[in-house]
């Protein structure tokens, strides 16, 4: 290697080392670390400055898409669909307890609303967690990404996901805590109609009106 992409990795070893922390309960560390590394690079040959982007913020990305691609390519992890859906129900849980409680609910509070043992859903939690990302399926019945109704596979393109972060920012508060309940938390339209006090329908408009907006103002 260069001495530039020496000085690159030392320079961010610490990033790389906090990201595959969180991923380390199902694979040596130091494996994630050189997987990280591969993302870095890959990171530091395709990043633009004059994108205004920081380049740790641009790196988290492909470090992260590295380390998800290895365990999606690696076959020795298996999530069973009982211990997905005690992970979706954790977080639907951890969602409505917030807002009913105006505060963070505890672990043991989330556990004993959805009366299931503590243990059993920590397992859930760590053997699901790694495996999911952000281009996870919508739903069950919906084999649509966030990204790909966008138009654009985010381990395509990082720059089109920083786009449509931006695009995100701009929605109101009301826009972007639909969106965020139906593309990023795994609510159905009735879930979040529910969540939001309004109807099924309303949801649906909302929704169209809104990707379409994000659609019409990302160039893909």
């Amino acid at each position: 290697m260069s001495d530039n992409i020496m000085e690159l990795i030392s320079a961010n070893e610490k990033l790389i080392y906090k990201i595959a922390s969180r991923f380390s309960n199902s694979y040596p560390i130091e494996d994630l670390y050189q997987v990280g590394v591969i993302g870095l690079i890959n990171a530091y040959n395709n990043y633009n400055p004059e994108r205004g982007a920081k380049f740790t913020t641009y790196a988290y990305q492909y470090i992260t898409g590295e380390m998800i691609e290895f365990a999606k390519k690696d076959r020795t992890i298996k999530v069973s669909k009982d211990s997905l859906k005690i992970y979706k129900s954790y977080e639907k849980a951890r969602e409505i307890l917030s807002q009913k409680m105006q505060r963070t609910p505890t672990f043991s509070e989330i556990c004993e609303f959805l009366e299931l043992d503590e243990s059993l859903v920590n397992e859930a939690i760590k053997t699901s967690e790694f495996v999911l990302s952000t281009d996870s399926f919508l739903s069950d019945e919906e084999e649509t990404t966030f990204i790909q109704t966008c138009g654009e596979d985010r381990r395509e393109s990082i720059d089109a996901l920083l786009d449509l972060k931006e695009e995100l920012m701009k929605l109101s508060d009301e826009e972007r805590q639909l969106m965020d309940l139906r593309y990023f938390k795994d609510y159905t339209q009735s879930e979040t109609a529910s969540v939001l006090g309004i109807s099924q329908v309303q949801v649906s408009r909302c929704e169209k009106h809104v990707l379409a907006k994000i659609k019409k103002n990302i160039v893909c």
